[in-house]
């Protein structure tokens, strides 16, 4: 199976134990009234690895100390990340609850960095925030003020981050299924240990009809068929992208209200599903589709600077004819020709180029410049409107190619040159002093270069 199908079923194994484990917020918030959340964790998790650990027996044989250690970790945070959310969901609303809970999506990628020197990018923390805005727009309702079940859940919610980061380490060496078999069973052990200290005696509820079907919901559904989904896919999937694609959720929990609750979908709802959406598609694609939509603006050629370009290797492949940008391709805006500038262009007629300047900019700046250099120049050219490229080459002598064009903004000078079909190189700009309306397209510059360097394969 190719690694694009794996991704794509892994991120569909997420996406289906997020569906389950939003469902389980409106089963885990009917059910605390009659079972005590620790006894709840020991039903679920118990009825989880026994099921599991039958099912799969033959993948425990040969246990060694380090998997049987791993294990334990994992159900160590396991249990202690839905003690701490169970109990919290009894002093807060189920939409704080599950908001605060989902803040693990913000968390595990810097945790990653923290830890394992991953450093998330750009596109993973905005991915996160957008995320995390939606849940907000999904889960919160007028109360935003913090109480003791908000802080436990915000303490949850690293206990979760943790939990993701070792699953993330751990699957890398053992088997996911036998991970899952432990942690479930030490998170079993842990709640049972612990339920008689936090929660007293055993529930008399515990056997009623209703009870014992939301415990086996929780504990077939949510906690082994959820977990086994989790401990399989994530060792096909970056820890921050799991992270993303389970904090989706909130978004099934929502669904869930309104179908089996009867709960109206807001337009504030409607809001948070979409950014979630987003994040998902920011994550996951790295919004690479934009890659075709720009490469209408992408150089054949980028390099450091004007003066650095091997003109005579161009002249040897047959080029003849040499357009220029002025402004911060050649010298810094505004400025005249300078020694630097008017010795290439002597050496350039000396190889044998004829050169044009072609700049969106007035005559009397044009013309100034152009004097010390010479050559041919075209003011007020309307770049990247191509009339005016073509008027050059026809001045020059040269057509479409043997020509080259050397500029330092995408959206003019290079759009131009591609449009008339002449090779273009981008240089750096000389200097950061510009006009305003300059600076602003260099921040849309800067994303067009990101897909332009990571097609040329650049960091």
């Amino acid at each position: 199976m190719n690694k694009n199908k794996i991704k794509f079923l892994a991120g569909a194994g997420m996406l289906s134990t997020a569906a389950i484990w939003g469902i389980a917020f409106v089963v885990v918030k009917n059910s605390l009234d009659t079972v005590p959340p620790t006894y709840m964790l020991a039903f679920r998790f118990t009825i989880a690895a026994v099921l599991l650990a039958a099912i799969c027996h033959k993948k425990l044989r040969g246990l060694t100390k380090d998997t049987i250690r791993a294990g334990a970790v994992l159900g160590f945070w396991l249990f202690f990340s839905y003690l701490v959310q169970t109990i919290g969901c009894q002093y807060t609303t189920a939409g704080k609850n599950a908001f605060l809970t989902s803040a693990y999506v913000v968390i595990v990628p810097f945790l990653c960095w923290l830890l394992d020197k991953k450093k998330p990018d750009g596109f993973c923390a905005a991915a996160a925030v957008l995320a995390l805005t939606g849940i907000g727009l999904l889960s919160l309702q007028g109360d935003l003020s913090v109480n003791r079940g908000d802080v436990l859940t915000l303490i949850c919610a690293i206990g979760f981050a943790l939990h993701m980061f070792y699953i993330d380490r751990y699957t890398e060496k053992w088997d996911p299924v036998t991970l899952t078999v432990l942690q479930l069973s030490f998170a079993a052990l842990f709640s049972w240990l612990l339920s008689p200290i936090l929660d007293g005696g055993f529930p008399e509820g515990a056997f009623r009809p209703d009870i014992v079907g939301s415990m086996l919901y929780l504990g077939i559904f949510s906690t082994m068929i959820g977990f086994l989904l989790q401990n399989v896919c994530q060792k096909y999937t970056a820890p921050s992208t799991a992270s993303l694609l389970l904090s989706t959720e909130s978004v099934f929990g929502v669904l869930s209200s309104v179908l089996l609750l009867g709960e109206r979908m807001t337009p504030r709802m409607l809001a948070g599903c979409g950014l979630l959406f987003i994040a998902v598609l920011l994550s996951e694609t790295k919004l690479s589709f934009l890659s075709k939509l720009f490469t209408a603006f992408y150089p054949d050629l980028y390099l450091d600077s004007a003066y650095d370009i091997d003109y005579e290797g161009f002249y040897r492949e047959g080029y003849r004819g040499l357009l220029f940008d002025i402004d911060n391709t050649l010298v810094r805006h505004g400025e005249p020709a300078d020694a630097r500038a008017i010795q290439l262009f002597e050496r350039l007629h000396g190889i044998g180029f004829e050169s044009c300047l072609l700049s969106n900019n007035k005559l009397e700046r044009v013309a100034a410049f152009h004097k010390p250099v010479g050559g041919y120049f075209i003011e007020n050219a309307h770049k990247p409107s191509t009339a005016n490229y073509i008027k050059a080459m026809e001045r020059m002598g040269t057509d479409a190619g043997t020509t080259l064009f050397i500029g330092d903004q995408l959206f003019t000078d290079i759009c131009g040159a591609k449009r008339a079909g002449i090779r273009s190189i981008l240089v750096r700009p000389i200097h950061p002093k510009e006009e305003i309306q300059i600076v602003l397209k260099r921040y849309l510059e800067k994303i067009v270069l990101h897909f332009y360097k990571e097609q040329e394969g650049e960091t």
